[in-house]
């Protein structure tokens, strides 16, 4: 019974989470929100922390009568005395192996040579033979041992990447719960968004992932975890205003400095777990929105999955040719988020099939979003440049005019109805003397003052539509 309650201990030691409540992820720092027993006057933490980076959070009415902060090594802790148990475990077997090779090696060296008797010969050496070989079998299981034990200890050295820790000492008066957050450096993040376009339904689903790794020696169970699209440290008010001055010599732009913002890389490495059943929630504060999952489970040395939303909205589909670069079609998806995502990384799939891996935008709350899901191979265009025309007119001195014109040939070699755009450029005049003229025969549907220029059009199945696009230049002469 006593070994039983022993056993019981060391589980419970193990997987304590140290009154870990929640942690903070943004994406360039993390930190622990810790629970404090009152009753007691210290309390250890899960990393070292500098005393200016202490943060109580409490409520008004509760008084701080002081508090410091002891560097300690570990040592006693159950972690650190089944390293070292499983240490010992290891270079006993591996004396033991030695051991066994000198054996094998006396044995080799045994001389029967003096031995007349042929029975007694057969005998010797069979016995001689016999443990020779029970001596190779045995090292072979001690090293298969040594092996597991090894990548045992390597999974436990994982969880744990600093010597020695912070304890917190502290008297504090409240009758209310009290947190002590602070940061940690051993944890690593990766969020992930599997994006699903369903063509039949005209759904985009959006499953956000979170992929965490620590090293904080202990098992994190049933917490809370706050997910920030966003830097800790972010540009909290706005650049000093200086006046802008005119004057007949231009002045070289000079760029800003932001001294206000941190961008810290965070590298991630893979061995997945999937976390425990949780629950997510999409929550808003007064300028800044996060994703809080309930209920996590951060084992210790291993990535551990946190699904953070599954998200479904109503979306549109349409093929966007970039007429302006190669000429390619891309599938093309819109639709109106109503969370605030940031800018992600994801993987694409397109009725379940993979796609390929993305970085986009900023998908606001509220505002068309748009995703593109690789080129449309049931399209084809071609380009043809059909009018390239350089001259001097001989009634406008000084001058050149420059004329281009391209034909687009485009197929619906689809099944479906599709909904295309091409889009092509028209350079922009910065000065007076410079005209730009559209020329071509196909009427634009939009025209944009940044020279972008789009065609937009129905295709049904097996149609070909004939696209004539150009433009003319009239320019000063440069000498």
């Amino acid at each position: 019974m006593k070994l039983l309650l022993i056993l019981v201990f060391a589980v419970v030691s193990l997987f304590a989470n140290s009154g870990v409540k929640s942690i903070d992820i943004f994406k360039n720092r993390d930190f622990i929100n810790q629970k404090l027993d009152l009753s007691k006057k210290s309390t250890k933490l899960l990393s070292l922390v500098n005393l200016e980076d202490i943060k109580f959070i409490m409520d008004d009415s509760c008084e701080i009568k002081s508090f410091d902060l002891i560097t300690e090594s570990f040592e006693n802790d159950t972690l650190s005395i089944q390293i070292k148990k499983l240490e010992d475990e290891i270079n006993y077997k591996s004396n033991k192996v030695k051991a066994l090779n000198s054996n094998i090696v006396f044995l080799q060296k045994s001389s029967s040579g003096t031995i007349t008797d042929v029975k007694i010969l057969e005998k010797t050496s069979s016995y001689i033979t016999k443990e020779i070989l029970d001596n190779f079998n045995e090292i072979y299981k001690i090293e298969k041992e040594i092996e597991s034990d090894k990548k045992s200890l390597d999974e436990m050295v994982k969880k744990r990447e600093n010597e020695s820790y912070s304890n917190l000492n502290y008297d504090i008066s409240c009758k209310k719960e009290v947190l002590v957050s602070y940061p940690i450096f051993n944890l690593e993040k990766k969020s992930i968004f599997d994006i699903n376009f369903n063509s039949k339904n005209k759904k985009v689903e959006l499953k956000n992932q979170l992929f965490v790794k620590h090293s904080l020696g202990e098992d994190l169970e049933g917490i809370e975890l706050n997910f920030y699209t966003f830097n800790y440290i972010d540009q909290i008010r706005p650049y000093k205003f200086t006046p802008e001055y005119l004057d007949i010599v231009e002045k070289k732009e000079v760029k800003a400095f932001n001294e206000m913002a941190i961008n810290l890389a965070v590298p991630v490495q893979k061995s997945r777990v999937l976390s425990a059943v949780s629950t997510a929630d999409y929550l808003e504060g007064t300028t800044k929105s996060f994703f809080k999952a309930k209920n996590v489970d951060l084992f210790a040395g291993k990535e551990n999955r946190v699904l953070l939303s599954n998200d479904i909205y109503d979306a549109t589909n349409s093929i966007e040719i970039d007429g302006y670069s190669m000429a390619q079609p891309f599938y093309k998806v819109d639709f109106k988020s109503k969370k605030l995502y940031g800018a992600i990384f994801a993987n694409l799939y397109l009725d379940g099939l993979y796609i390929g891996k993305n970085s986009l935008n900023d998908i606001k709350k509220d505002e068309e979003s748009s995703i593109y899901f690789g080129n449309s191979r049931l399209i084809d265009v071609k380009k043809e440049l059909i009018k390239d025309l350089k001259e001097e007119p001989f009634f406008s001195i000084n001058r050149v005019k420059t004329e281009k014109i391209w034909d687009y040939i485009i197929t619906n070699n689809s099944k479906k109805r599709e909904k295309i755009a091409l889009l092509e450029r028209v350079p922009v005049s910065k000065h007076e003397d410079i005209k730009v003229k559209i020329i071509g025969k196909t009427k634009e549907s939009k025209l944009e003052k940044d020279g972008k220029i789009t065609f937009e059009f129905e295709l049904d199945p097996n149609e070909t539509k004939k696209i004539n696009f150009g433009y003319e230049i009239d320019k000063p002469t440069i000498k």
